[in-house]
């Protein structure tokens, strides 16, 4: 009797999974190998400050004497999630009829070398949506999501949003690849290579710390829209993309920070069979989307002498939310060439620069410039091996100090999909 009932259930378990593969899919795709990395960064500070406000919670960076030194890096080894980031993920959709379907999508990311997520514990980080599709109509999805410069602009970089320090994100920050939460967004249909796309960000929390003594209320808002618009016909590619966030915190009433971050980028792409050139240019003024300035510009706290996290990289939070507010202006840029090499090849290289300055730091200024280039060949459909080199230069000055940082990467990888 037992036995028929284990059968029985077992029979009920895989009939469940059957029904479950023919509407649901189970992807994702690791990516390891060997690389050679080093950062060498030299900073000069006369040990004359000229902040306005030095010494304040406004300003809080005071030096009292020179320094010049010179800091080297270099890792060899091991390296994960250059090309792209491993993940895993499960999608799916429901045939409602009348040519719309209901679907979601929720997606992981993990660190190989440790398999802990590399979204800060978050189950889902990388994705998280639900909505409705139709054929006539388009794609409506509410959730964890991308903003829509990485449905218009992220493909027409050479590199799009991977390979390591090639990657676009160096220099654009997440103005061309951001994951926002809760995001309502809407991707029109394909009306002879064009399409276009709305989205609306959303989001209030509070949060009420209470004592015997005292009680804290912090406040965190976060609202904003993007906007996108592509055409992709034969061997023409264009991109454009708008992006508005605030994010206004406040403690106990009182304003602690207030970003009208507004940015926008344009780009397009033309295959002449042999090569394909890609160009593109963005801007954002008076804060960056998601505080994000880009991998470039990640050294920007060596510039004031501050410390490393416990992972070696450079702690400029402080920095970085003093930069992320009015008066701030990035430009970023690039250029590239792809070619195929055979019927399983491809090689990509790849030119970007970027700018930040704001006009109430006293001069401030940094400026980087990246060249890269990289090899890859497909073993099959879905592994295949990549070769990237790549030389990134950022410099910093404000009057009274500079800083400059050299940024060598190479990789031979392997990256499998399933």
């Amino acid at each position: 009797m037992k036995k028929s009932l284990l059968v029985a259930a077992l029979a009920v378990g895989f009939a469940g999974v059957a029904h479950a593969e023919s509407s649901v899919t189970l992807y994702g795709l690791v990516d390891v190998g060997f690389g050679y990395e080093q950062t060498k960064t030299t900073f000069k500070d006369t040990g004359v400050f000229t902040r306005s406000g030095a010494g304040t919670t406004e300003s809080p960076f005071v030096y009292t004497e020179a320094v010049n030194k010179q800091i080297k890096n270099r890792t060899v080894g091991a390296v994960t999630n250059v090309k792209n980031s491993s993940r895993w993920g499960l999608k799916g959709s429901e045939d409602l009829g009348n040519g719309t379907s209901a679907i979601f999508q929720l997606e992981s990311g993990f660190e190989p070398a440790s398999g802990t997520s590399t979204q800060g514990g978050a189950l889902f980080g990388r994705k998280a949506i639900v909505g409705l599709t139709g054929e006539s109509w388009g794609t409506f999805t509410i959730g964890r999501q991308y903003n829509l410069a990485d449905d218009f602009i992220a493909g027409i970089d050479p590199f799009g949003t991977s390979f390591g320090q090639a990657t676009a994100e160096s220099t654009f920050g997440a103005s061309i690849t951001a994951r926002q939460t809760p995001t309502i967004k809407y991707v029109s249909p394909n009306f002879d290579g064009f399409k276009f796309g709305v989205a609306v960000i959303s989001s209030d929390e509070k949060t009420t710390t209470s004592t015997a003594a005292s009680k804290t209320v912090e406040k965190t808002k976060t609202n904003g829209f993007s906007f996108g618009l592509g055409y992709n016909n034969g061997p023409v590619e264009l991109g454009v993309a708008f992006d508005y966030n605030r994010n206004k915190k406040e403690l106990n009433g009182d304003t602690t920070s207030d970003s009208k971050a507004k940015s926008w980028i344009v780009a397009g792409a033309y295959d002449f069979d042999v090569v394909k050139l890609h160009l593109g240019y963005g801007q954002q003024r008076d804060g960056v989307v998601n505080g994000d300035f880009g991998n470039a510009y990640e050294l920007l706290g060596r510039v004031y002498g501050q410390e490393l996290d416990a992972n070696g990289r450079p702690v400029y939070s402080t920095l970085a939310s003093e930069l992320d507010t009015k008066g701030l202006r990035t430009q970023a840029w690039f250029a590239g060439l792809t070619a195929p090499v055979g019927e399983a090849g491809k090689v990509i290289f790849g030119y970007q620069g970027g700018r930040v300055k704001h006009r109430e730091f006293d001069d401030f200024r940094a400026n980087a410039h990246i060249f890269s280039l990289a090899y890859q060949h497909n073993l099959s459909k879905r592994t295949h091996v990549y070769l990237l080199g790549s030389l990134g230069k950022t410099k910093y000055k404000e009057p009274n100090e500079f800083a400059k940082t050299t940024t060598q990467q190479f990789v031979l990888g392997l990256q499998h999909r399933f």
